[in-house]
């Protein structure tokens, strides 16, 4: 799990995630109970039940990325159920690290530092390149990035991709995408979108606004798609 200086790749960086993942998800289920996993998929996808229902295997992945590294825990919403323990006022994967900060590689202290301060956005396939690599830009703040995907040939240039984006030590990969792809009609709703934003808030689009529009962000994803799936069955 930990690289030298200077040498960490792309699947160095989806190594130690898929690693440390499962360590974070058992540390907020044993401290918080089983509640705040049902607490979680609640918000998760209170705006699209219908698409989780029907494949939630599919959003597994990027539920357990968005519940570790981007949910602020509320302990309500979703029954009777409480969590074990007080809902802390940070994201569990930022608890887990307050605590075990000093047992943990330099590789994973960064990876969970850098997770944590990765927003979700609509990002543009520009490019598919060899060797397992996609030329993204995020529609919003229009910045760009190169991230070394897994599998390219589930990608192709104009998909529109709802994901988080980690980059450490310069090297970047998808956290916690959303399984189901949008198109370019999407794409142009999305930048409009951007264009109204912009002249609501009077300046460019930020991370930090990223952050604080999370829910609404999710909830614009699961209504383009919900769109282009309606529209695909006229």
């Amino acid at each position: 799990m930990q690289s030298p200086v200077g040498t960490l790749s792309g699947k160095d960086l989806s190594t130690c995630l898929r690693t440390v993942r499962p360590v974070l998800e058992h540390y907020a289920t044993q401290r918080f109970g089983d509640a705040a996993v049902a607490t979680g998929w609640h918000h998760f996808g209170r705006y699209g039940q219908s698409a989780i229902a029907h494949e939630k295997p599919c959003y597994e992945a990027a539920f357990s990325a968005w519940w570790l590294f981007s949910w602020l825990p509320e302990d309500q919403g979703a029954g009777d159920e409480k969590f074990t323990s007080p809902a802390p006022d940070h994201a569990f994967a930022a608890d887990y690290l307050k605590l075990h900060r000093a047992t943990l590689t330099p590789l994973v202290q960064r990876v969970i530092e850098r997770a944590l301060k990765s927003p979700y956005s609509f990002y543009i396939v520009n490019a598919v390149e060899a060797g397992n690599r996609l030329q993204l830009q995020e529609i919003y703040t229009q910045k760009r990035v190169t991230v070394e995907a897994g599998a390219t040939a589930d990608y192709s240039v104009g998909d529109v991709l709802f994901s988080a984006v980690l980059s450490v030590d310069g090297v970047s990969v998808l956290l916690g995408c959303m399984p189901k792809i949008l198109g370019p009609r999407a794409q142009l709703r999305i930048e409009t979108h951007r264009e109204k934003w912009r002249s609501e808030v009077g300046s460019a689009i930020d991370q930090r606004l990223l952050y604080l529009h999370d829910t609404e962000l999710r909830r614009y994803y699961f209504l383009l798609l919900s769109q282009q799936q309606q529209a695909t069955l006229h």
